[in-house]
């Protein structure tokens, strides 16, 4: 044999396996499909919870890995339809993403499940600020919200006095602006904030 040359397979009649074999093969594919089809649902099932989609999701938007939060928050609304969180976070990520159509979407998808969902309020209102737009619309979304808490949290009532700001109520804006600042305690950043949406009303004692 020269070199290169492929290997020279001997002419030998090759015999066929026994029908016999061909006839167990069949049987054990059928049982084989039968139990596979009986046990999907276990092969095929979620690991994780609603919740534990959703937590995962917060770890994946802390990152910065937008895509996958989404995917994991989406997954967790589907497991849970009650469950109102994932789609409020949706709405944040869509906003951090700059599609506030999407972002829009998923507040108010959270807010049909909850009228009184006050971070769904809240962030609705806040992308209507961000977007320079629908003010009165937030007001009264945000105001209908507060009405149903017994106590409203600082980020919120920083939000409802910049909406009284833009819509003209200067001295509920300001009512609302110190009642935040009062209640934002060991909150630095919202702290700044809320002295800062004072200072723009020309009130210069800010927020201390």
């Amino acid at each position: 044999m020269g070199e290169n040359e492929p290997p020279h397979a001997d002419r030998k009649e090759v015999k066929g396996p026994n029908p016999a074999f061909f006839a167990s093969l069949l049987i054990l594919s059928l049982m084989w499909w039968g139990c596979a089809s009986i046990y999907a649902p276990y092969f095929t099932k979620d690991p994780l919870t609603a919740e534990e989609h959703n937590n995962l999701g917060v770890i994946y938007e802390r990152e910065g890995k937008y895509d996958l939060a989404i995917r994991e928050y989406k997954k967790a609304a589907s497991a849970d339809a009650d469950l109102i969180v994932p789609l409020v976070n949706l709405g944040n990520v869509y906003q951090k993403k700059g599609k506030t159509g999407e972002a829009e979407k998923y507040y108010k998808k959270a807010l049909r499940k909850d009228e009184h969902n006050i971070e769904a309020a809240n962030n609705l209102a806040s992308l209507y600020i961000e977007t320079g737009g629908n003010y009165g619309e937030a007001l009264e979304i945000l105001r209908a919200t507060a009405e149903a808490q017994n106590q409203m949290p600082a980020y919120a009532l920083d939000t409802l006095g910049v909406l009284y700001f833009k819509t003209g109520s200067i001295e509920k804006a300001k009512e609302s602006l110190l009642e935040a600042c009062s209640s934002a305690a060991g909150d630095e950043k919202l702290i700044k904030e809320i002295g800062s949406h004072l200072e723009d009303m020309g009130d210069g004692t800010g927020c201390k």
